[in-house]
């Protein structure tokens, strides 16, 4: 007797062997593009940034001249690998030294071996390489410039201590050109490296590691790596163990991942918004205090800072301890601000991994002796720590017949914000003064002069506001932390009273959930410093020689500063976010200056004197069909592509224009002469 089954089980059983099929077939695919979007996914982690080629050259030091101290074994190079306390590459030492640079294809790890990332890799990025020609890295050679080693350093992913690699000052102030086969390097100028890249690569390099490790017994890569590591104790425990410790380390990374929203490229950092987030941030482990990286600013010279009243391009930090002690901080140097999670634990202690002692010699090798100790009415200051470069003989010589004629066109129009030149007696004589403030009611003065630096309005100078609206917007929540310090600021007609004698007062900063960046940011500094002077059993006398007899004063949104020209034809690109390639496109209407600028070559233009820009980068500005703001390609054959265009990156303001509609007007148009007169003067500053 025939079932009656019912219809739909019916068609079922007629056509299962296409249902089954066609199930598979579905899951096939759905695994098939989930494995191809993971695999592209890992692909792209794994796969290293193009970078420009590197070229070893003959190498002249424009100005190793600042201060050393008697009677010890210093040379002018000590400062290139002093620490910091930092751990800013986020592998140890040992870990660095044996790692292979990455394939350029992730999957030809299977293959032949790299040389070592320290080898020459490195330096694609804009380090400074002080070996010589061709040789592999190994312990006897020199790290690249303005990378240190330090002990005993907490490392991501790792259960022990261990010699982390961090950046020095001279990592980010150092700079170097190139120009007829000679490299140059300027001591205290702006650093040609690109962060970004460096952490790509780097990550490409790990990662390419963790991933041979796991490819047995095609795992040459990592059997490489882990005997170079562990040497004589290479056995399969401690292989395992390093390798398990590799991939912690990976997993640690991953949850870093920066939010980029104006990249920074070469000679760029959005320093503030990084020194923020890592001790807010990553420090306090606290995501909400995290801000996307959006006001990147060409790396600062420093020659002759030391001196100014007020530092930083906003002018916003007036104590030179405050000021390294912060960066130090920014780039990877432990302190303890962890937030206890019950009653039990110990509050934050703000004990950090920072030398003060070193921070202090730093500066002295920048600062010198007191220009005025012995000066005289009529005289010349005399600075005996770091100076400005001097346009070198080799390059094509000055022209002193409109050397004349630009130091009459700087006069007109530049002295009224940017100071008479260094080597005139007006310099000293009429812009250095004592800096007052008051403290529980008394009004005090420092003991020493120091140069008052013109501050300019944003809206006046029209120049990017990114940078100058950081540390007047941002706020981070430090609950719980334990912030209660006294601080130095500027009081406006809202905040002044009867009483108060003084436009700088001492105010006393606590935890709160909006505080604002840049007092938090100086609270922190400020006990992290008292920290290690309790530690260290610092006297009370000693400190202010350490802090460099200055109080601790912040300040935001007072515009940006304008100073001296010192130096300035070997510190391209301009304007503080390096939006401008040369002297000659900043002397320009802001309507004639390049809307893309290629950042990564080394090439000095000794004629409009700056940054060579490629043929490729001069195309795309003859260009009238651009592609919009944000999606051109940030890097095109290597080299960063600034759009300018874009905020964060305007190159509007500090015009000298007939125009009085244009933004940021500060002077008269300059005619094509009177800026090659103007420019040739500024070679001899």
């Amino acid at each position: 007797m025939p079932r009656n089954y019912p219809i739909v089980l019916r068609w079922l059983l007629k056509k299962w062997p296409w249902i089954i099929s066609a199930v598979i077939v579905i899951t096939v695919t759905s695994f098939a593009f989930r494995a191809i979007t993971a695999l592209s996914e890992l692909k792209y982690g794994l796969t290293p940034p193009t970078l420009p080629k590197y070229q070893h050259l003959d190498t002249q030091f424009l100005n190793q001249n600042g201060w050393l101290p008697e009677g010890k074994n210093y040379d002018h190079k000590w400062p290139y690998h002093a620490s910091q306390g930092t751990a800013t590459l986020p592998i140890p030492y040992e870990w660095l030294a044996a790692l292979e640079a990455p394939k350029s294809v992730p999957w030809f790890i299977l293959f032949s071996a790299e040389k070592t990332f320290l080898s020459e890799y490195i330096y694609r990025l804009g380090f400074i390489n002080l070996n010589d020609a061709n040789t592999p890295y190994s312990s006897k050679q020199q790290l690249p410039l303005g990378l240190a080693k330090t002990a005993s350093i907490n490392m991501p992913g790792l259960d022990r201590k261990a010699t982390a690699i961090g950046f020095t000052c001279t990592a980010c102030h150092t700079g170097q050109f190139t120009y007829d086969n000679t490299r140059y390097v300027v001591d205290g100028g702006p650093a040609m490296t690109d962060l970004g890249l460096l952490t790509q690569s780097l990550g490409a390099a790990i990662g390419q590691t963790v991933l041979s490790s796991k490819l047995a017994p095609f795992d040459g890569r990592f059997e490489r790596f882990a005997r170079k590591v562990l040497g004589s104790n290479y056995n399969v425990v401690s292989k395992a163990k390093l390798k398990s410790a590799l991939q912690d380390t990976v997993a640690q990374l991953a949850k870093g991942q920066d939010t980029i929203n104006v990249t920074e490229g070469f000679t760029r950092l959005d320093a503030l918004n990084r020194i923020g987030n890592k001790v807010f941030a990553d420090n306090m482990d606290r995501p909400e205090n995290y801000n996307p990286i959006e006001a990147p600013v060409n790396y600062p010279h420093i020659w002759t800072t030391s001196w100014f009243d007020w530092v930083q391009y906003d002018g916003s930090i007036m104590q030179p301890l405050i000021r390294n002690a912060g960066e130090a901080l920014g780039v990877e140097a432990f302190v303890d601000m962890q937030i206890p999670t019950n009653s039990l634990q110990q509050a934050a202690t703000f004990s950090s991994s920072i030398p003060i002692e070193t921070l202090y010699q730093l500066e002295k090798w920048l600062a010198g002796d007191y220009p005025l100790q012995d000066y005289q009415p009529g005289e010349l200051g005399k600075i005996t720590g770091l100076k400005a470069p001097k346009w070198p003989q080799s390059l094509p010589n000055i022209n002193h017949k409109l050397v004349e004629k630009g130091k009459r066109l700087y006069v007109d129009n530049c002295q009224g914000c940017h100071l008479p030149t260094m080597d005139t007696p007006e310099f000293w004589a009429k812009h250095w003064s004592q800096i007052e403030y008051e403290q529980d009611g008394q009004v005090k003065q420092t003991e020493r002069k120091y140069l008052r630096l013109t501050m300019i309005d944003v809206n006046e100078i029209g120049t990017d506001p990114a940078q100058a609206q950081v540390l007047l917007d941002r706020t981070v929540n430090t609950k719980d932390l334990g912030l209660n310090t006294d601080l130095c600021v500027p009081v406006n007609k809202n905040q002044k009273t009867a009483l108060m004698q003084s436009k700088l007062q001492f105010v006393n900063v606590q935890d709160s959930a909006t505080n604002n960046f840049a007092l938090a940011l100086g609270a922190v500094v400020e006990q992290t410093n008292q920290q290690w002077f309790a530690q260290n059993y610092t006297s009370q006398a000693a400190q202010p020689r350490l802090e460099g007899g200055r109080p601790n004063c912040l300040r935001n949104g007072a515009g940006y500063k304008a100073r001296p020209l010192n130096g300035i034809w070997a510190t391209a690109p301009y304007l503080h976010n390096g939006s401008v390639p040369n002297l000659y496109s900043l002397l320009s209407e802001p309507s004639s200056r390049p809307t893309f600028v290629e950042l990564g070559s080394l090439a000095f233009d000794p004629i409009n004197v700056g940054i060579v820009q490629s043929k490729q980068v001069i195309k795309m500005n003859n260009q009238s069909n651009a592609l919009p703001a944000n999606q051109t390609d940030d890097y095109q054959g290597g080299f960063f592509i600034l759009d300018t265009r874009q905020a964060g990156n305007l190159n509007t303001g500090h015009a000298f224009t007939n125009d009085p509609t244009v933004q940021g007007k500060i002077g008269r148009k300059l005619n094509h002469d009177e800026k090659m007169a103007l420019i040739e003067y500024l070679k001899t500053l």
